[in-house]
Order: structure tokens, then sequence, then C-alpha cells
């Protein structure tokens, strides 16, 4: 994404790993890719941040940028985030959209350990 984008990606992992399989996982990069198209396509910026949480109960994921942040009609309506809402409700999590302190965006996904364990949608 670096190369393609220009974006430099500041990545962050927390917590301790566990194995995330099959359409969970396809579900989860989905999301993060349609987030950081979205960085590159309309924030501005040159820089995002992407953190990768494991907790006992989840994975989190956030995907944040400091650039010219989203029209609250978009957030809704427009059809990547349409699909990133739907691959959450697949895995029985929650995406949410908000705009950080510092301006921009930030993307949240927070999946439930058990959707992640290669069964799910």
């Amino acid at each position: 994404m670096e190369r393609q984008s220009g974006i430099h990606i500041s990545y962050e992992k927390s917590g301790e790993p566990f194995e995330v399989n099959g359409n969970g996982a396809i579900h989860v990069y989905r999301v993060l890719q349609e987030a950081l198209n979205n960085v590159s396509r309309h924030a501005g910026v040159k820089q995002a941040w992407v953190r990768l949480r494991f907790t006992s109960t989840g994975l989190n994921l956030e995907v944040e940028d400091h650039g010219s942040g989203i029209a609250p009609t978009a957030m809704k309506k427009g059809i990547g985030m349409v699909a990133m809402r739907e691959r959450a409700e697949l895995l029985g999590g929650t995406m949410e959209v908000g705009k950080p302190s510092q301006g921009g965006t930030v993307v949240r996904l927070a999946v439930p350990r058990e959707s992640l364990d290669g069964h799910a949608g």
C-alpha cells in the first residue's frame, strides 16, 4: 500500500496474538484495505496509522489519518463504508467511524474472538 499510494503507514500491534483464519481473516483484511484506500483517495495526507490489538475477547483494528475528514453523509452512504459495516456485521462485530482530536478520520473495527476461528460468515 505504501508503494502504491505514497502514504507512510505506521503499524502498531499489541496484545497476545491469536490465529485468525478463513472468512474472518478475509473480512478483517478487506476492512483494512478499504479504510486505507479511503485514506489514499480522500484524506489528502501522506501518513496513516494502523493499530491491531488482540484482547482476550477479540480483535480491534483502527485505521487513522489526520486529513480532511469524512462528510457525515459519506459515513452512511458510501459503498466502501457500507461494505465495511456489512463485513463487521457478518463477523458479529462493530465498525464505527469517528474524528480523532487532531482532525481527520478514524475507522474502528471490533470483532469477537469466536468469530475469527475460521468458521465465521
